[in-house]
């Protein structure tokens, strides 16, 4: 699945969904300064998409990382 799909589904559908890209970003969206940078050398598209959402309230179309 695409981490639009993935987040579309969270902020819809409630807690759900378990896959990997699902339960990534659940994580990006705990986590503080610090491990959010961690997590971004890995998933950089991940943490943008959170990132974004929670600045602007939109949802990208990145392709999974």
């Amino acid at each position: 699945m695409s981490y639009n799909i993935d987040l579309n589904k969270i902020v819809n559908s409630g807690d759900k969904q378990t896959n990997f890209s699902t339960m990534l970003l659940k994580l990006v969206f705990k986590a503080d300064r610090l491990n959010r940078a961690k997590l971004a050398r890995a998933f950089p598209n991940a943490v943008e998409m959170v990132e974004r959402f929670q600045q602007f309230g939109e949802i990208l179309d990145l392709e999974d990382d």
